[in-house]
Formats: C-alpha cells, sequence, structure tokens
C-alpha cells in the first residue's frame, strides 16, 4: 500500500495470481471443452470440412506464391523457419517467467516455478495428444508440386518447409498452452507479452508451409483448450501445483 492506501503496483509489488481453487467449476470446463469439440468436430465433417479446407488452399497460395516477391522476403521466412528460431521462443518463454520472478516477492518463487514447470507438462502432453490423433494430413508445400520451397530459395540456410504430418500443428499447440497458462497466472502485461510470442512464433510454419491454417486454427486451438479447460476449470490445477510446490521446496531445503 502506498501513502494514500492505494495498492503498490511497483514491480515489486507484482502478485502472482494463484487461483487454486479446489472446486470444479463446471461453465468453464464445458464451455472451453465443447468449444474445443466442436471446433474439430468441424474440420472433420460436412459442411464445414469443405469450407476449411477452401480457406487452407486459399491462404496457403496467397502466402506461398508472396514467397516470389524478393530475396530479402525469401530470407526472413527461411530465417524464420530455421530450427534456432524454436530455441529463441523456448528462451522467450523461460525469460517472462525469470522476469516475473524477479519482479515479485520472493515467497512467490516456488509457484512461479511450479507454473512453468506445469507449462512444460501441459506442453509435452498437448503435443503427444496431437501426434497420437489418427490424422495423416501433408503440408500443402507436399501436396502441390508447383509450390514454391524455402529450402529450394534459400538453399545455404536449413529451413523447415515442409511436413508429411502437419495436422494439429504440434509447436502452436505448445505456444497457446503456454499463452493460456501465463493469461490465467500473472499480470496482464505478461499475458499480452505470452500472446505476441504465441502468434509471432506461429506464423513462419504458415508462410513457410509447413503447416495449412487450420492445422493451427483448428487443430492447435481445440488441444490446447482441451488441456487448459480439463486442468485450469478442475482442482487438477491446484493438484499439479501444490505437488510440485512441494517438491520444490524439498529440493531447496537439500
Amino acid at each position: 500500500m502506498n501513502s494514500n492506501g492505494a495498492p503498490n503496483n511497483s514491480a515489486h509489488g507484482r502478485q502472482l495470481n494463484i487461483r487454486r481453487s479446489q472446486d470444479f467449476h463446471p461453465t468453464a470446463f464445458f464451455v472451453g471443452c465443447g468449444f474445443s469439440i466442436a471446433l474439430l468436430t468441424s474440420w472433420f465433417l460436412e459442411p464445414t470440412r469443405s469450407i476449411w479446407l477452401a480457406v487452407d488452399e486459399y491462404v496457403f497460395w496467397t502466402l506461398n506464391n508472396s514467397l516470389a516477391d524478393g530475396r530479402a522476403w525469401q530470407v526472413f521466412w527461411a530465417a524464420a523457419n530455421n530450427r534456432a528460431t524454436d530455441v529463441v521462443a523456448g528462451l522467450l518463454i523461460i525469460g517472462l517467467f525469470a522476469h516475473f520472478i524477479r519482479h515479485t516477492s520472493r515467497d512467490k518463487t516456488s509457484s512461479v516455478i511450479a507454473i512453468f514447470v506445469m507449462t512444460v507438462v501441459l506442453g509435452i502432453l498437448g503435443s503427444q495428444i496431437g501426434k497420437a490423433m489418427p490424422v495423416s494430413r501433408p503440408s500443402g508445400t507436399m501436396v502441390h508440386a508447383s509450390a514454391l520451397r524455402l529450402s529450394d530459395l534459400v538453399t545455404w540456410m536449413p529451413t523447415k518447409d515442409i511436413s508429411g504430418d502437419s495436422f494439429p500443428g504440434d509447436h502452436t499447440t505448445v505456444l497457446l498452452i503456454f499463452a493460456g497458462i501465463v493469461t490465467f497466472y500473472l499480470p496482464r502485461a505478461y499475458a499480452v507479452a505470452a500472446w505476441a510470442i504465441a502468434i509471432v512464433f506461429t506464423a513462419p510454419r504458415i508462410f513457410g508451409g509447413a503447416h495449412w491454417l487450420t492445422d493451427d486454427l483448428v487443430g492447435s486451438v481445440a488441444i490446447a483448450g482441451l488441456v487448459l479447460g480439463c486442468v485450469l476449470a478442475t482442482p487438477l490445477q491446484h493438484t499439479m501445483i501444490t505437488g510440485l510446490e512441494s517438491l520444490i521446496g524439498r529440493i531447496r531445503n537439500r
């Protein structure tokens, strides 16, 4: 509190929003999971499936044709699809949590670390759910022989521009789960940064042709929504954070 009795909003006054309710929140659970299931269903069943596939084709060719617009544009997207960019995304995620730890009270450190570990666990879970789906969908660059490939345009730089099984986008699934958890627990400024990271590092795969738009917009959003709904709207989030805090406490006290 400041001298006027108002809450302290300085960097050191930032508080972690631990919503560790042990209750089940049916509205949030059924709305979130219901939307995710409906979205995923719309991709598999007509008449919406044809609409989604038409959107995919339009977006793919619009972005793919743009790769002929100039050398700088090609190099930019080739670099954005280099594996090193994934490392940058991971470092930014770690940095976001580290920044919050640095600017919040020490008694919250274990909680922030627990939430970070939970983010990693749920990201891996979401990725594995996507891989387990009985869908085999080649990327646009595999389907269309006439499509431009960044690996052919920028030969001196390793770049990912092809996928034999692009649905759903596991890379985007992880980023969406990260952004969702940050939005749920951390202050608004961190949520804005998390969503910016998710959007910026999702775009290259679509521009490069390794993923169709609906791999991310439908597949990744649906899986991330299901994972987040099943955890954040249920007592599972309390159980996970409490258990991880206990584990972290034992490790720190050794």
